[in-house]
């Protein structure tokens, strides 16, 4: 009995719940909770704060500018939840939950009959090879924002958690910009999450759907 309650002292579990919040630039600190703690329900809106976004150029265009009637791509971390890190050697696990607005990024996975669960750089490397973008151009234009409900688990394991001091943990987001109008498509999946540190520096989190 005493080494079963041993075993569970080793490991922190954290709750987040979202606030319900507009979407603006800034993320949001989570505080330690209890394991088992109420998250917040899904009607809260996820406050997601957007980091740098970096060009992705065709294979036909490197080294050279995108043309005006080309869809131009980027991508860019979008935190979801900022955690500062007060204890080390702890696993930390964690739940998202809350709604989402967004482009949906599905619609841009089929335009090149990828699984919904495909990691962004696969979407990456089709890109890179469509020449004439036509449908991706029908589908970027025929695209409205949607309410996406988000809940997932994460857990971030105790050995890379050292030296860290805060932690952001969210997803890749594409920004599309066409004919002069920009729309972000932020691919929350599994294989698309991530966590960085204070140093901007990736850190392994596994992450799983409710």
């Amino acid at each position: 009995m005493n080494n079963r309650a041993w075993k569970a002292c080793t490991r922190a579990a954290v709750a987040l719940a979202v606030s319900a919040m507009t979407l603006a630039a800034g993320g949001t600190a989570a505080s330690a909770a209890p394991a088992g703690a109420v998250g917040a329900p899904n009607s809260a809106a996820i406050d997601v704060s957007h980091g740098p976004f970096n060009l992705i150029l065709p294979n036909s265009r490197i080294g050279h500018s995108t043309a005006a009637d080309e869809v131009t791509a980027f991508h860019g971390f979008s935190t979801f939840q900022s955690l500062t890190i007060q204890s080390q050697g702890f696993d930390l696990e964690g739940r998202i939950q809350g709604r989402l607005r967004s482009y949906n990024y599905k619609a841009l996975w089929q335009v090149y009959n990828l699984p919904s669960s495909s990691g962004w750089k696969v979407w990456v490397v089709s890109f890179k090879k469509d020449t004439s973008q036509s449908v991706l151009k029908q589908t970027y234009l025929s695209e409205q924002l949607i309410d996406v409900n988000i809940d997932i688990k994460f857990r971030v394991s105790a050995a890379n958690l050292r030296g860290v001091s805060t932690l952001r943990i969210g997803f890749e987001t594409l920004r599309l910009n066409f004919n002069g109008t920009t729309k972000d498509f932020t691919v929350v999946n599994g294989a698309s999450g991530g966590a960085k540190d204070q140093n901007n520096n990736e850190v392994p989190v596994d992450f799983e759907p409710v």
